[in-house]
């Protein structure tokens, strides 16, 4: 138990306690707070009386509310004041003197300021007002300073604003990115300006804005301007630059962002396309022969719809885009590169979608897919990748080898001449399966064919004599091989072989100028006759042959008589090889004249006989050529033989260099 006294000095704190708190929960007895006219009051999420920019060049008219008990006409007084600087005292007679205003160029610092007065009673007492206090607020939003560009919904980003998004999208969605000061009651207006050359007539004019809510500011997420589709429809089109501006409470003006760039077209979209065709792919598909051809990608009849002058098509090749072209008459056609074929593999075989955009600006319209199957796939060594052949560098080179006494590769000699040849590789890196095939000259196909049944087996062609000789002459013939796999051919180097073994062939016929020419036409072996004057000589004329003669060629000529008319029966004594001609730019013009001199060659041919001219022709690279032609001698006449002396009659049956005796 307490004593007494302890008990009274209990009762005594007790009551001075309550009496305390009793003090403490009493009124403010300060006088209100002064109202102020033109100030922006607080809002949810900004508790600030501001002081807006409209505002600043104006006095700030404050006033003692109604609510405060001053006495007017009894002396009572108010005494306003701007934080601690004591403006002016009032002795109250009429309402008015409750007003008082605040010359502007008092408030010129960007702080809070305490505004309040004093109330003086009649009777000597005194006490201030609750402080009003005015926020001064001279920053500009985000401190000032540029803010990183809108952002825009990420289809309307990559394929631009079009009617049809507009159509299925209420709002166009712009997200602004935060100021560093973000408070609620900040403003974020958007402009839409046309992206010229800088000018100054380019129009900021926000085309909207919007509010920052407490709950934006609170979340922390970034704002969203919505803006009416209906809107954007009545808006200019093309290049636009969205730009937004924060504008706080006060009325401070933040930088413009920077543009961001949007392609808005709101003519109707490209509908209606139809699938792309590759003319190369149908059937089984594209191989390395259609790569070197040249593959294309026809964009077919009929037009798609809502086509616009300045469309572009762009392939879109196994995910691989080809630049784009301008939009031409249809149908067209898009060559597609062998960087393009081969992007996701030069040797394999592999199926995938092809189709094409319509580009429109920034705008993409796609086309149905095409399913396209490739197959590069090849025997033997995998070319360079680079190209899609048919030369594979890689494949060991083929040797055309000789049977002469000091054999060259790559030669056919005398000893060769009417014997098939080989055709042989130095290694054989190739397959079980693989098939080579080997190309002479310009034959085709292929004149040999090698099957690999082993691996590292020598490999040898056989090239027959016949093949030679239909192949030609040539000091530089190209041979090469390929290897087959049922799909793809892929050719080795190509070499070149001096075949000078095969004779030229197709040379022209000797021509008489003097035969004998019945009226029923040309004989079909020439006929040498009375009239064609032979004791002076029997003329020939040997055609020159562009495709085989060339000036420097020689020209050797034979002769040689028979006592038939067939040419079986030699007459002795009458052969004979004149001195070689060297053709000359003359014989390139009027050929090759010549005459067989008649005593001791022609002569000798008494009654009915031939003669048979040959020349042979020899190129100065050494090939040969041999062509002959029979003639018909006959110098019967009457009872005994024509001469000189006695030619007979001779009329116009004759040619042109024919004598006559009438």
């Amino acid at each position: 138990m307490y004593s007494p006294k302890e008990v009274s000095a209990r009762q005594t704190r007790k009551d001075w306690l309550a009496k305390r708190q009793a003090h403490l929960e009493q009124e403010d007895p300060r006088m209100p707070v002064l109202e102020a006219q033109g100030i922006l009051g607080p809002i949810i999420g900004d508790e600030r009386n501001l002081w807006p920019v409209s505002e600043w060049n104006n006095p700030l008219v404050v006033s003692v509310p109604a609510s405060a008990p001053v006495d007017m006409g009894f002396g009572d007084t108010i005494t306003f004041f701007l934080d601690d600087v004591e403006l002016d005292t009032i002795v109250l007679n009429t309402p008015d003197d409750l007003r008082y205003s605040i010359a502007a160029n008092l408030i010129n610092s960007g702080k809070p300021y305490e505004v309040w007065y004093q109330h003086g009673s009649w009777l000597g007492n005194t006490m201030p007002s609750i402080p009003f206090v005015l926020d001064v607020d001279y920053q500009a939003p985000n401190r000032n300073q540029t803010g990183a560009p809108a952002v825009l919904p990420d289809d309307v980003a990559s394929g631009g604003l079009t009617l049809e998004y507009l159509d299925t999208h209420p709002f166009l969605e712009i997200t602004v990115p935060r100021s560093s000061d973000i408070l609620a009651g900040d403003t974020v207006t958007i402009s839409w300006v046309p992206v010229v050359a800088r000018s100054f007539r380019q129009d900021f004019t926000p085309i909207t804005s919007k509010v920052v809510t407490v709950v934006e500011v609170i979340s922390g997420v970034d704002p969203v301007v919505s803006i009416d589709s209906a809107l954007i429809k009545g808006l200019v089109q093309g290049k636009i630059g969205i730009y937004y501006r924060y504008i706080d409470r006060t009325g401070n003006l933040g930088q413009f962002s920077p543009a961001t760039v949007l392609q808005v077209d709101l003519t109707p979209a490209p509908d209606g396309l139809q699938a792309p065709r590759v003319f190369l792919a149908e059937g089984d598909g594209i191989d390395r022969a259609d790569a070197q051809l040249g593959v294309e990608v026809e964009i077919p009849e009929p037009i798609y719809d809502n086509p616009q002058p300045d469309d572009q098509i762009e392939v879109i090749w196994e995910g691989t885009p080809v630049p784009a072209v301008p939009l031409d008459t249809l149908p067209m056609y898009i060559p597609i590169d062998w960087p393009t074929l081969s992007a996701n593999g030069a040797l394999d075989k592999r199926s995938f979608k092809v189709s094409y955009n319509v580009v429109r600006g920034a705008l993409s319209k796609p086309s149905p897919d095409l399913d396209v199957t490739v197959d590069f796939t090849v025997a033997g060594p995998a070319p360079d990748p680079s190209t899609p052949g048919p030369i594979n560098s890689a494949l060991p080179a083929i040797v055309v080898k000789s049977r002469e006494s000091s054999p060259v590769d790559n030669v056919l000699g005398n000893a060769d001449k009417g014997l098939d040849a080989t055709a042989q590789l130095a290694s054989n890196p190739f397959a079980v399966g693989d098939t080579l095939r080997l190309y002479w000259g310009d034959l085709r196909p292929h004149v040999a064919e090698f099957e690999i049944i082993a691996q590292g087996t020598a490999i040898q062609f056989v090239i027959p004599w016949e093949v030679i000789e239909r192949g030609g002459y040539n000091d530089r013939l190209p041979v090469y091989y390929s290897t087959w796999n049922e799909v793809n051919e892929q050719e080795s180097e190509h070499i070149a072989v001096d075949v000078r073994i095969v004779d030229i062939t197709g040379l022209p016929e000797v021509g008489f100028p003097d035969r004998f020419l019945p009226p029923a036409g040309p004989t079909p072996v020439p006929i040498i006759n009375c009239c064609s004057l032979p004791w002076n000589g029997i003329k020939i004329d040997i055609p020159f042959d562009p495709t085989n003669m060339e000036v420097g060629d020689e020209v050797m000529i034979e002769w040689q008589a028979y006592e038939d008319r067939v040419g079986t029966s030699p007459i002795d004594s009458t052969y004979h090889e004149f001195d070689p001609i060297t053709l000359s730019p003359v014989n390139e013009m009027v050929g090759i004249p010549f005459v067989i001199p008649y005593a001791n060659l022609v002569e000798p041919i008494i009654t009915v006989g031939s003669g048979r001219v040959t020349y042979t022709l020899k190129k100065a690279n050494g090939q040969r050529g041999e062509h002959s032609t029979l003639t018909i001698i006959t110098r019967v006449a009457g009872t005994g033989l024509c001469s000189e002396l006695f030619p007979g009659v001779c009329n116009a049956f004759v040619g042109d260099g024919s004598g006559s005796t009438i």
